[in-house]
């Protein structure tokens, strides 16, 4: 049995403040710093918890800001690490040549969407540059975009782990999978969090069920051909994104698209949130 684990930070317990997952000019690192610990201790909670009910390897890919945030050297033996500036972003390794079939995948450490009301750090892939994105009308975050791509190749998401507003969006978008809460959203930058230990426990705990429910848990397939909407933050964003093929202007800032299928649909989200970024930076 094989484990896809995807780990980002803003949705890990003891996290509430954006400091704590990123730095830059004028930012000292010493939060940051501690959020890789974090983020290093609920990643091996998932591994060790996916181990001891029957997993022969679990393959995590490092889902956050750079990607180059978890230390292998910090992660539990039976591990393999996926890391660093990935064409497939959140979901790199699966679908791939040599890549190999997984049984299921678990996200550890997401967050809300964006334009969620009380989700830590909610965004959608890109705060600077995403408003909302919708498939098929539907509002998606993270998880379920990137579970339309796992979907595509039989890969089920069995576990979620957040907190309570990205549990609520689980629960509407992937209803079949574990979700974990580590800590209650008191809005964009506050939470009322789980020690990191209970947080841990909790997931240990989370992926046994998940992995005793295997049999239950479906790959994510929205009715196809599939249509994507992306609201951008400014209008410019828009003028980049519909300079590909096929992309259309909707409104001022909102673009659509369609796809055949999960794994065309996320790589053309992907190629049009990146091209969007570029008159942001």
């Amino acid at each position: 049995m094989r484990i896809y684990l995807s780990v980002d930070m803003e949705g890990l317990a003891g996290v509430a403040h954006a400091h704590q997952v990123s730095f830059g000019p004028g930012v000292d690192r010493t939060d940051y710093d501690r959020g890789r610990a974090l983020m290093a201790g609920e990643a091996n909670a998932a591994i060790v918890g996916a181990l001891a009910a029957g997993a022969d390897e679990v393959v995590v890919n490092d889902s956050h800001w750079q990607m180059r945030n978890l230390r292998a050297e910090d992660l539990a033996s039976g591990a393999r690490l996926v890391i660093g500036d990935k064409p497939l972003s959140m979901t790199q390794g699966i679908g791939g040549e040599g890549d190999g079939d997984f049984d299921g995948a678990a996200f550890v450490g997401y967050h809300a969407g964006a334009g969620s009301e009380r989700g830590v750090i909610g965004h959608t892939y890109s705060s600077a540059t995403v408003l909302e994105v919708r498939v098929n009308g539907r509002p998606h975050n993270e998880a379920g975009v990137n579970a339309i791509r796992l979907g595509h190749f039989g890969v089920p998401v069995i576990l979620v782990a957040g907190d309570d507003a990205l549990a609520a969006e689980v629960a509407e978008l992937l209803p079949w999978a574990e979700r974990v809460v580590v800590k209650r959203a008191l809005g964009y930058s506050a939470a009322d969090s789980l020690s990191p230990a209970s947080a841990q426990d909790a997931i240990r705990e989370g992926m046994a069920r998940a992995v005793a429910r295997l049999g239950e848990m479906q790959p994510y397939r929205p009715e196809g051909p599939l249509r994507g909407e992306i609201d951008f933050r400014l209008p410019v964003m828009a003028d980049y994104a519909t300079v590909v093929p096929g992309v259309e202007r909707l409104g001022p800032r909102t673009v659509g698209f369609g796809a055949d299928d999960g794994d065309a649909f996320y790589r053309l989200f992907l190629s049009l949130t990146r091209l969007a970024g570029v008159p942001a930076t």
